[in-house]
């Protein structure tokens, strides 16, 4: 993996750009909420041969600090263009993750025109009442402080038993990033999470460029039922569901979620 150009924009987001020889536009990649942009290690070793890659982190999360101000998944959005202005990057593949998909969701409803492709993957899309049941508990519990809990419960959501099991370093990597948070950041992002469904509307009618909807066969919050419905509102939809894999497949799964997004990206140019 080439050393990347890193920074910080005004807004104070963080950064790494990965550079290529190549023309072809730059991939911006999003994470999810608790974590950060080292979440695409696997991911930009695959892409950064054949794409400019961007990766950063959101608001609250990583290097980049909380800002009071964030209320919603548009003020993620903000922070994305800022970002994207500051880098004087105008076209380019949007790929997100969880919230990231959200934040990618909602970016496709302001400006559209920009995308030369997008990528939903393990993204929520117009959750039902019975579906929210789960989020909204574990936002109870964010919200009573107890990040452990939702530490311990996550790293059990997002992988396989095997995998954790034969993975016992990575799962304590990832456990400290979830408790190493900001207790504020972490809320704020997760609570729009929770409740970004209402603010992203009908922003997926807009979208004319493809788009990839990937998740785990097994990831049950963001379901491959979720994959269908939102290839419903698009124009030009591949969905992809990548078998056995739970929530966290750009880590448990990376081979496999690797070729299908490098499948895409290269049709996509």
């Amino acid at each position: 993996m080439s050393n990347p150009d890193q920074g910080y924009d005004a807004m104070g987001t963080y950064y790494a750009l990965h550079a290529t020889d190549t023309p072809a536009a730059p991939v911006v990649l999003v994470h999810g909420v608790g974590m950060d942009h080292t979440m695409w290690d696997r991911q930009v070793q695959e892409l950064s041969p054949q794409f400019q890659v961007l990766r950063y982190d959101l608001l609250g999360h990583g290097r980049t600090p909380h800002s009071p101000a964030t209320k919603a998944v548009a003020d993620f959005v903000a922070q994305l263009v800022e970002l994207l202005q500051h880098l004087a990057i105008d076209r380019f593949h949007l790929v997100g993750f969880s919230l990231g998909g959200l934040i990618a969701q909602k970016f496709c409803g302001t400006q559209p025109e920009r995308l030369l492709s997008v990528t939903f993957m393990s993204t929520v899309y117009q959750r039902t009442e019975q579906e929210l049941e789960g989020v909204r508990e574990r936002l109870r519990l964010t919200e009573a402080g107890n990040l452990k809990a939702i530490a311990d419960a996550a790293i059990e959501r997002w992988f396989r038993k095997p995998f954790r099991d034969k993975h016992p370093e990575l799962m304590a990597q990832i456990h400290k990033r979830l408790l190493n948070n900001d207790l504020n950041g972490y809320f704020t992002a997760y609570r729009c999470f929770v409740q970004g469904d209402p603010e992203i509307g009908d922003a997926l009618t807009k979208v004319t460029c493809p788009a990839l909807v990937i998740t785990g066969e097994c990831d049950v919050g963001s379901t491959p039922a979720m994959c269908e419905r939102m290839a419903r509102d698009l124009q030009k939809p591949t969905v992809k569901i990548l078998p056995g894999l739970h929530h966290l497949a750009p880590v448990e799964g990376p081979d496999a979620m690797n070729k299908a997004l490098l499948s895409f990206l290269s049709a996509a140019i």
